[in-house]
């Protein structure tokens, strides 16, 4: 006996569309040669992999911004770090009476 996979399981939804909508869907779905039901799957799945790319990319940005301050921060130190050190050779020199 052959049992449904849960993950291939399929649900209705009503969609409401106006009619020219309808025939577009109808049309691009002929040229395709898959259901209206199809091509709708693949356009919710391709809308849902674009929108995952744009939250990714706004990640990124937002990652790149972190890592563009933190470097600023960091030149600062170090810029601060030389000067703390080169006084500190010139006090060490003062105090050898060079």
């Amino acid at each position: 006996m052959a049992t449904a996979n849960r993950s291939n399981a399929t649900t209705r939804l009503v969609v409401v569309l106006k009619q020219s909508e309808k025939k577009r869907v109808q049309s691009f779905a002929r040229k395709e040669q898959v259901s209206s039901s199809e091509l709708l799957r693949r356009s919710f799945q391709d809308y849902v992999a674009r929108a995952s790319a744009v939250s990714e990319e706004d990640e990124l940005r937002a990652a790149i911004g972190e890592m563009d301050s933190a470097l600023d921060m960091a030149i600062v130190a170090v810029r601060s770090a030389r000067i703390e050190v080169a006084e500190n050779i010139a006090k060490m020199r003062k105090m050898r009476g060079e």
